[in-house]
């Protein structure tokens, strides 16, 4: 690195930190919870994290640089909600969550009929449904909370539970707590179970729903509400018909369905339930992993290494959750050996273009999804060789803002 760029580089940190250290000293007198209990992120890291950006971390404040350009603009855009404009779901009911599925699309050769699969094709007629909205909601609160936690601007925190309360609390604007018709197939009278994966955009909503916990605005009774809308949403998960489809997916699916009943149930304080989904992972690992660490449910897909790294995110996500309830599924083999460590490894020479993928992958995959793969794994298996081929991986590929800031790679890694 010459020497004109590490000037440019110190001048940046230096400015930024310039720039932050008045909100940093504006918050002091009412400072958030320094270490909330997070579900997905570390709590007790953030005052680490909070100490890093005072002192100008590179990294830290460009990530903290990105949230505030974020959330600045979140405060310029109206509060989403799933009862705006567009089709109505099969219920007649617009509070019912509606979108389209993905990979369907018109049939060339019957023009007005049943939509057709194109697998890893999505159809940009998608983005006309709720996946729009949810998507809006969730990047304005994951923006918009660190910005006043890291800040303690509290304009930021405002606008953030103006708008959690328009997506979950409010009568006249509120989600009901189902995904009955997520990623519905147009021309098909079929509820896919497919749709439950999409509310997996919401999982960063509960940590900074935490960390808004102790800002004096967001009342015990928003908390307990938002609390009860995921307990009723875990709910429906486990009792709907269109849940328990989605439970038995021997695939992706079923991962992240565990996933997201396993982090509802623990914010909605119901861990027997979360224990539930916790017994029966070593079975989902054994018949998901191959003795040579292959995920074979993943390999009939067009994109197979992409959904072999998605898949074994959500198994990462799953372990490191069950800490939560002391369950090491970290510590999971078999008698063959198989394990989420066989599956991450097996997969590391392909990611990199050690080995070439031997399968079929129509598009390269996603160096961002690697990154939180590696990232994850880092800190589930407490192993910094996860962190240090994080930072080998192109174009110096970083997992989201949000993840940087409130979950964060141990210090010095």
């Amino acid at each position: 690195m010459d020497i004109l760029l590490k000037f440019r580089l110190h001048y940046f940190s230096l400015s930024f930190a310039l720039i932050l250290g008045t909100a940093f000293a504006f918050a002091q007198d009412s400072e958030p919870n320094p270490t909330p209990s997070l579900l997905l992120g570390q709590g007790d890291q953030l005052p680490r994290i909070k100490q890093g950006l005072e002192a100008g971390n590179l990294q830290l404040v460009a990530a903290l640089k990105e949230i505030l350009a974020d959330a600045d603009a979140a405060l310029e855009e109206p509060v989403a909600n799933v009862v705006d404009e567009g089709a109505l779901p099969p219920s007649g009911d617009p509070h019912d969550y509606y979108s389209y599925s993905p990979y369907w699309w018109p049939n060339p050769e019957i023009p007005d009929g049943p939509y057709m699969w194109r697998d890893g094709e999505v159809n940009p007629d998608r983005k006309t449904s709720d996946i729009s909205r949810i998507e809006a909601m969730v990047a304005r609160v994951t923006s918009l909370v660190p910005a006043w936690y890291f800040t303690g601007e509290e304009r930021y925190a405002k606008s953030a539970m103006e708008q959690l309360r328009a997506w979950f609390l409010h009568p006249a604007t509120k989600m009901n707590p189902n995904m009955q018709f997520g990623q519905k197939r147009r021309g098909h009278n079929y509820n896919s179970p497919s749709g439950v994966l999409e509310a997996w955009r919401m999982r960063w909503v509960i940590d900074c729903a935490i960390l808004l916990e102790s800002y004096p605005g967001w009342t015990e009774q928003d908390a307990s509400g938002l609390r009860s809308w995921f307990s009723q949403f875990a709910t429906w998960m486990v009792e709907s018909p269109t849940g328990i489809e989605e439970s038995m997916q021997p695939n992706n699916h079923g991962s992240w369905y565990n996933a997201q009943l396993i982090l509802y149930a623990l914010y909605g304080e119901n861990l027997g339930l979360a224990r539930k989904q916790l017994d029966g992972m070593p079975a989902r690992i054994f018949s998901q992993v191959f003795i040579d660490g292959r995920q074979p449910q993943e390999l009939i897909r067009t994109r197979s290494l992409n959904y072999s790294i998605y898949n074994a995110r959500a198994l990462i996500t799953v372990a490191r959750l069950g800490r939560h309830l002391d369950y090491d599924l970290f510590a999971y083999r078999s008698l063959e050996g198989r394990s989420i460590k066989l599956a991450l490894d097996y997969m590391t020479p392909f990611i990199f273009g050690e080995k070439e993928w031997p399968i079929v992958q129509i598009r390269p995959h996603s160096n961002g999804g690697a990154a939180q793969l590696y990232w994850n794994a880092a800190k589930g298996f407490q192993d910094q060789e996860y962190a240090n081929l994080l930072r080998k991986l192109p174009a110096s590929a970083l997992p989201p803002a949000v993840i940087q800031l409130l979950d964060p790679l141990p210090e010095g890694w």
